[in-house]
């Protein structure tokens, strides 16, 4: 289901389904006693009886939101994938797995020229519209245009990314003034984008990224904010106070952006952009992850070099009224083609936990085997 503030159209798409982990039925039980058992004298004795005990209801199930960072398969028209782009995820495939799977498509699907530094020198990430079935055969539910690439191929070719994301059985975020909702167990989970450019919704706008998100609540069980979010480069592992700027560009104040949206009600903030991981924070009881990296980049999109390479898969279990009940990260790196791969040495939980001293007592840190490590803070940091 997809809406915009600017518009009262309603579009529903059955995604997903499946039935809510529930309580399991209360067999029915008769208040009637057996007749009593009769002796070899004939003569009745009565038993006393037990009335059957109901099964106690089993606890809610959480939901599992699963989210990974830029990724993009390749590049039109000299960085196409030998294969199609059927190998991309090979690697990680497994894990790409819970009731809704979000990744950051770091491009456009679309071959349109597209002038978006105005003669200026840029870097296009465009491929054509059937690699949307890259993604979906991986099992990814719901991907994000908001970026820097994701208007590669301008708005006409954003709307044919649209075309392709959605005729592929997924959802496309990001879209300016827009909420897109998936159906996961009987849950509406709705999905919102945002990066610091006028054509999406501005991350520099807090009164519109509050509104998108208090939209999104009133549509939805939980909501997901994913963002385009901070400064670039292996020199911006952390999150500074205040605004970011990179290469002349204003790209907004990131804490003040996702302790907004969680303000307004979202249950999750995700970001990405930086190429590089950065720390996790428990705010007001909610997670907000400011930078998954650099997932995968196909054909060497992106720089595989130290911590440009190591990123991971996010996993958060979440219940019907937002409460956080645990995660974990699944730690991966870019191997030499910039495709996604497990990481046995577990690299991103290094980087995590020390990048959680960058949020003090509200910093979450990661064990050994991923399971995220939540700090015991309440309210705001």
């Amino acid at each position: 289901m997809h809406h915009s503030l600017q518009s009262s159209a309603v579009r529903r798409r059955g995604l997903l389904t499946g039935a809510l982990a529930g309580v399991a039925g209360v067999a029915a039980c008769s208040d009637e006693e057996e007749p009593p058992p009769v002796d070899e004298g004939g003569v009745g004795a009565a038993e006393e009886t037990t009335p059957s005990e109901s099964p106690s209801p089993e606890p809610p199930q959480p939901l599992t939101i699963t989210h990974v960072g830029d990724t993009f398969p390749g590049s039109h028209p000299n960085r196409l994938p030998s294969d199609g782009g059927a190998s991309f995820f090979e690697g990680v495939a497994d894990e790409l797995s819970g009731d809704v799977v979000i990744a950051n498509m770091e491009g456009a699907l679309s071959t349109l020229e597209f002038d978006k530094c105005g003669g200026g020198s840029c870097t296009y990430f465009r491929l054509p519209g059937e690699y949307a079935g890259v993604f979906a055969e991986a099992g990814i539910d719901v991907l994000n245009i908001a970026n820097n690439h994701g208007w590669d191929a301008g708005p006409d070719g954003a709307a044919q990314t649209v075309e392709a994301v959605n005729g592929a059985g997924m959802e496309l975020a990001g879209m300016k003034d827009e909420v897109v909702t998936v159906e996961a167990r009987e849950l509406t989970v709705a999905v919102v984008g945002f990066a610091p450019y006028y054509f999406y919704t501005d991350v520099r706008d807090l009164d519109a990224v509050a509104a998108l998100v208090s939209a999104a609540k009133s549509s939805a069980d939980l909501v997901v904010a994913t963002a385009h979010l901070g400064a670039e480069g292996t020199d911006q592992r952390h999150v500074p106070e205040g605004v970011e700027n990179y290469l002349g560009e204003n790209r907004g104040d990131t804490r003040a952006f996702c302790h907004t949206c969680v303000d307004s009600g979202a249950d999750l903030v995700v970001g990405h952009g930086p190429h590089v991981l950065r720390g996790m924070e428990l705010y007001n009881d909610k997670l907000i992850a400011y930078s998954l990296g650099n997932f995968g980049g196909g054909q060497n999109l992106f720089s595989i070099d130290g911590h440009l390479g190591i990123s991971g898969i996010l996993k958060v279990d979440l219940l019907e009224d937002g409460t956080l009940t645990g995660g974990r990260i699944v730690p991966s790196r870019m191997d030499d083609r910039g495709y996604p791969q497990l990481d046995a040495d577990g690299a991103a939980i290094d980087s995590l936990n020390e990048l959680a001293a960058d949020f003090g007592e509200a910093g979450v840190t990661v064990d050994g085997d991923g399971a995220l490590v939540l700090p015991d803070v309440r309210g705001g940091a």
